[in-house]
């Protein structure tokens, strides 16, 4: 059954952009969220779980907490004994809080279950539970105004955490921040933060030259060690991913250019952008991940929309380009050589280029419904599960 289940997932921050959890997004082949979920065998439950909110953090490979919905059939299914640890409950908007839910609610709580309460408005009922729910998620876009105030002043007699979810800007986050908010959920960390004359850095500088060079035709293995060569902490880490036992080579290596000629030069291009995004840039780390798994996404997929598997990598770095060097996307080209079909792609989603970006977002993002027909639903699931183990791997990797 868990193979005909669409996932996606969605990251939760807390104050420092750092991901604390993620919100996973499913639903069955017939459009609705499946009650057999939590009635698979528990071992295939919790990889599959594992795989979706696993991280590389701080040089640590984690299992972040798993959010999910929780309808009024599902709260009363038995749940797999190891959820509890590795599960946050959201019970959905639509539960009605009677005597029969609040008293299964606390059981969950019992059971060690966090619990919390998905697109809340505050209802005289949910006095009966709150002692136990321990996070409140509040849609932000739909409650505004007094509604807003009125659901945060009634909070405050309560130990719970607030979320703010649907966070979209940089000015929101920090808005709600002020009002006390300790999590978000949102694309905010995506959104680019173009500041008037800002001095691109050295690390930008570099990671500019080696887009060009991974989208350049024409590139040279002597040409990529050029740029490499002008960020020699770049330049180490890369010679001892090479030398690791990711690779198994038969003796060791000490330059650039002896591991193009060992590797390929595609490979040691995609390794190259793997380590600048890995900590060597001032973003949050969400957006390289999530721009990691994009590209590889990309590239897996690109067979089935006529596109070459590096050009796709390409594309989907590039598709946050933005926000990594704080440009307006329209400038891109002023910096990185393009092709008109790269641009409409990134610019317009146009072209079967711009089609290929636009369905690995959508999907990624929940938003099934935007699909073109080019591909379908379970070759992108099997690109997403793949390209978030590869970025869990490649960027611990990148890390030792």
């Amino acid at each position: 059954m868990l193979e005909q289940i669409l996932l996606a997932r969605q990251p939760i921050l807390d104050t420092n952009c750092e991901t604390v959890g993620y919100e996973l997004l499913y639903r069955d082949a017939k459009g609705c969220p499946p009650d057999e979920f939590f009635n698979a065998t528990a071992a295939t439950c919790q990889v599959l779980i594992n795989a979706y909110t696993g991280i590389l953090q701080r040089g640590n490979v984690r299992t972040l907490p798993a959010f999910m919905n929780i309808n009024e059939e599902l709260l009363f299914h038995e749940l797999p004994s190891f959820a509890a640890d590795n599960v946050v409950l959201e019970i959905t908007e639509d539960v009605p809080i009677n005597d029969k839910t609040s008293a299964q609610i606390r059981r969950l709580s019992d059971a060690g279950f966090k619990i919390a309460l998905d697109d809340f408005i505050w209802k005289d009922e949910f006095s009966a539970i709150m002692d136990v729910v321990d996070i409140v998620k509040v849609d932000v876009l739909a409650l505004k105004g007094k509604t807003l105030f009125h659901t945060l002043e009634k909070l405050t007699a309560y130990n719970v955490t607030l979320l703010a979810e649907k966070v979209e800007t940089l000015a929101e986050f920090h808005r709600f921040r002020k009002l006390g908010f300790a999590l978000f959920q949102g694309y905010f960390f995506a959104m680019p933060q173009v500041i008037e004359g800002k001095p691109i850095s050295g690390n930008e500088l570099t990671m500019m030259e080696l887009l060009a060079e991974l989208g350049n035709p024409d590139a040279t293995p002597q040409g990529l060690e050029k740029i490499i060569s002008k960020d020699p902490h770049l330049a180490v880490r890369l010679l001892k991913i090479v030398n690791s036992a990711t690779f198994s080579l038969q003796r060791s290596i000490s330059t650039i250019n002896e591991a193009v000629v060992l590797l390929g030069f595609a490979e040691l291009k995609r390794w190259a952008v793997v380590v600048s995004l890995s900590g060597t840039l001032d973003i949050p780390d969400e957006l390289c991940r999530e721009l990691l798994i994009r590209a590889k996404m990309c590239e897996l997929i690109a067979p089935h929309y006529h596109a070459e598997a590096g050009l796709g990598f390409l594309i989907g770095i590039l598709s946050g380009v933005d926000t990594l060097l704080s440009i307006p996307m329209e400038d891109i080209s002023l910096h990185i050589p393009l092709s008109d079909a790269v641009n409409d792609a990134l610019l317009h989603r146009e072209g079967e280029l711009g089609l290929m970006l636009n369905d690995v977002i959508s999907f990624s993002r929940y938003e099934w419904d935007k699909l073109s027909p080019l591909t379908d639903e379970q070759t992108l699931l099997k690109a997403q599960s793949e390209s978030i183990q590869w970025t869990i791997n490649s960027q611990k990797a990148a890390f030792n």
